[in-house]
């Protein structure tokens, strides 16, 4: 059982993963000045876990693109300002994972209250609660992916991260116990 849980946390990651190395860059110049918490949420916020894909379409509103390389990931993009959401359908067509799309790690930067380090990101240890990382990293952080775990009684997996205004940033998986599971140090891309 711990295998799977972890197995299942490992693709929730590698999910962000296909999803960010979609974003360009560090940051996006263009949108310097522009983001606010409403435009990076606008459709992340208007999808629900366990919701159809047919709900999905008509909340969002635009046409999904679907992924080459993980069947049934639909990502939703506005053209206007890079942001949306990547969504993973399962087999009965409900909603089991969504994850933000950014067009650039440095346009989350505003939402960190302050940098975050490497040192940081070494102290996380499994098991830690959210209240203790927020209390290490000094905010609650960006939620950029929330997971159903079907074994797990369908409760959620949620990942988290704090970015810095150079686009490096930490990553933490809070396993359904709303413990971390993990935690990942970015460096700035060159």
């Amino acid at each position: 059982m711990l295998k799977l849980k972890s197995l299942t946390i490992i693709l929730a990651t590698l999910l962000i993963g296909v999803v960010i190395s979609g974003c360009a860059g560090t940051t996006g110049a263009g949108n310097q000045g522009k983001i606010t918490e409403d435009t990076v949420f606008e459709f992340y916020n208007k999808v629900q876990l366990d919701q159809t894909k047919e709900q999905v379409d008509a909340a969002v509103g635009v046409a999904p693109t679907e992924s080459t390389q993980l069947e049934k990931l639909y990502s939703y993009t506005n053209e206007e300002t890079g942001f949306g959401v990547s969504v993973l359908i399962n087999e009965t067509g409900q909603v089991t994972s969504k994850t933000l799309i950014y067009p650039a790690r440095g346009d989350l930067a505003f939402m960190t209250s302050q940098p975050v380090t490497q040192e940081q990101s070494d102290q996380i240890t499994k098991g830690m609660t959210f209240d203790e990382i927020k209390s290490l990293l000094g905010g609650e952080g960006i939620e950029v992916s929330s997971t159903q775990i079907p074994f797990d009684e369908n409760k959620v997996s949620t990942i988290r991260i704090w970015v810095n205004d150079d686009g490096s940033m930490i990553q933490v998986v809070f396993g359904t116990d709303g413990t971390a599971t993990g935690a990942i140090f970015f460096n700035a891309q060159a």
